[in-house]
């Protein structure tokens, strides 16, 4: 990070500014309405009077940046600002070589856009700038930019007053023969002060924005020239009240005037938004702004004011007014499933859709988690959801919720998480598959069972032997002896009845957590999980007791197949200890 240079004649100047008296000073109206005006005309957030110490920069006014009041000159922007007279303008500093990596850019206040104009006495010493920052990229256009150096010019002048006043007070001081012409000097300048104040202030209030004035005593009214180019007339222009009335639409005119009259009788100021047609006949939306002001004898002297077109705006806020009739109106209408929940997955909203989907009135679910309505084994998955949501700001997936009726309800879900407001919260759609969850359930039950004996398939044993192999199995596979003697004799028929009836022995064996599979023809398949303690052999010994319950004679192969082995390799050697028990045994027992 580059630190500014430091300027041929810094001893002058920081002797200049401590002369001033100005450093660590308390709040002063004068220079927080210039740090205002300079806000308001450029539209940044932060504004700053900014002045320029042998190590520090310290902020005689501040708006947008509370609680600070100085930070380091070698990464103060104001540094290098001093060092010309123009305005030092930075549009993106992440992306200028001279700020990209300071840490006010890098961190806190993260600034982006810098527009600063140097605060210059009349001998040429400039104390500091009055400065405008965004957090955002950007630039100023060229009415900014003349507003800017003229407020950076109005606050050398008050430090012009500043070092005028402490001159006058050191010659008093001096000079006590002349101490009355002294004390007459000093309130004729706190007098001059507090009209330059004045007039700074609104000045600062009415920036780059009409302004107006009206003598009560004289009932002149006086536009700026800001005013005029409003009201498309030309720059000059003095209208009388009653012509300037006559510019609002009929229906804004008792409004300004009643405003006017309460303002009189009250004291209090307006800030209102009327339709005004112009001199061109252009139909525009203003913001106009009022005050009155008092003599020293405390009686009303004049009605000061401002008056923007704030007609874009205007434009903005009935297009977001739409923007959001149109989001209420999808809610409440929609077909699809909508809802809205904290970070705690408490419903804040919930469209009828929804309400109607679960048989629930939209009373009823708002306010309560939505946990309350699932199955309490799916509280953990819910838990995990909110975590992933809220770190990556989305999540997409299959939700089960469990409607009034009892029954159960899938929800495919596509939330997004929205933290633009102090309270973030998680906009919910969904759309309700329950029916088409069911068929796809179906369909996969359907694709993994034998129509004939209700027996798992090919098509599942497929799919265990795809998946690593992190448990021990027991495996025992069965062919059926002369079975195609029985379909040849007794017709197919008593040959469906057989294999039914073995799959039903066979599913009498085993645990309801193994699978019994055919694999087709008069074969089967036992898959025994977690077949711990010689668990296979037992099931063999016992099937092998009760063979005489079985439809028909059968002989088996069996092993067990040891974590992380091949599970088909396992059901390959189980086959060929099949085929070796069948050509062991006797001819007769064939």
């Amino acid at each position: 990070m580059p630190a500014a240079a430091i300027p041929a004649d810094e001893d002058l100047r920081l002797a200049t500014l401590h002369a001033l008296a100005v450093l660590d000073t308390g709040v002063e109206p004068l220079f927080d309405a210039l740090t205002k005006a300079a806000a308001a005309v450029t539209g940044r957030p932060i504004a700053l009077i900014s002045l320029i110490d042998a190590d520090r920069q310290w902020f005689k006014s501040n708006v947008g940046l509370p609680e600070i009041s100085e930070t380091p000159r070698e990464s103060s922007f104001c540094a290098h600002a001093i060092l010309g007279s123009g305005l030092l303008e930075v549009a993106d500093a992440q992306h200028d070589p001279r700020f990209a990596d300071n840490p006010l850019v890098t961190g806190a206040p993260d600034i982006r856009f810098y527009a600063g104009a140097p605060i210059t006495l009349h001998d040429g010493m400039r104390m500091g700038t009055l400065c405008v920052i965004d957090r955002e990229p950007g630039a100023l256009d060229d009415r900014q930019r003349r507003v800017l150096k003229q407020l950076a010019r109005a606050a050398g002048e008050a430090l012009e007053l500043r070092r005028y006043a402490i001159s006058e007070h050191t010659a008093q001081q001096h000079e006590s023969a002349a101490l009355r012409q002294q004390v007459e000097t000093a309130r004729d300048l706190q007098q001059k002060l507090h009209a330059s104040e004045m007039l700074l202030e609104r000045t600062g209030r009415l920036a780059g924005v009409g302004g107006w004035e009206l003598d009560l005593r004289t009932d002149q009214l006086t536009w700026s020239d800001q005013t005029c180019r409003v009201h498309d007339v030309a720059v000059g222009f003095r209208p009388t009240m009653q012509e300037a009335l006559d510019f609002y639409e009929p229906d804004a005119r008792p409004v300004i005037r009643a405003a006017m009259e309460k303002a009189l009788a009250t004291g209090e100021g307006w800030d209102l938004q009327l339709r005004l047609v112009t001199a061109k006949g252009r139909k525009i939306h203003v913001r106009t702004i009022g005050k009155v002001e008092y003599d020293e004898e405390g009686r009303a002297c004049r009605v000061a004011g401002a008056l923007q077109d704030v007609t874009l705006r205007a434009r903005v806020v009935a297009a977001l007014e739409a923007s959001d009739r149109r989001y209420r109106k999808l809610f409440q209408y929609s077909l699809g499933l909508i809802c809205t929940h904290d970070h705690e997955g408490v419903l804040l909203s919930v469209n009828p859709a929804a309400a109607r989907s679960l048989g629930y009135s939209i009373g009823e679910m708002i306010g309560r988690p939505l946990t309350d309505f699932m199955r309490p084994e799916l509280h953990p998955r819910f838990r995990e959801y909110l975590l992933r949501v809220m770190r990556r700001d989305s999540d997409a997936g299959i939700l089960e919720l469990i409607a009034k009726d009892g029954s159960r309800h899938t929800w495919q879900y596509h939330n997004v998480l929205d933290d633009d407001a102090d309270d973030p919260y998680v906009l919910g759609h969904a759309q309700d598959v329950t029916e088409r969850f069911l068929q796809e359930r179906k369909l996969r039950e359907w694709s993994i069972h034998d129509p004939l004996t209700g027996c798992f398939n090919r098509r599942y044993l497929a799919e265990l032997t795809t998946v690593d192999n992190a448990e021990r199995w027991g495996c025992i596979v069965f062919d059926l002896d002369h079975f195609k003697h029985v379909n040849d004799t007794h017709g197919h028929q008593r040959g469906d009845e057989v294999l039914i009836g073995m799959a039903r022995f066979l599913t009498g064996h085993v645990r309801p957590q193994d699978a019994v599979i055919r694999l087709g023809g008069d074969e089967f398949l036992v898959l025994l999980r977690e077949a711990e303690g010689g668990l296979t052999d037992s099931v063999v010994g016992r099937l092998d007791a009760d063979r005489a319950a079985a439809p028909i004679g059968f002989t088996m192969g069996s092993i067990t197949v040891e974590p992380g082995a091949s599970l088909e390799a396992g059901l390959v050697e189980a086959d060929r200890r099949l085929y070796k028990a069948r050509e062991g045994r006797p001819p007769r027992q064939r």
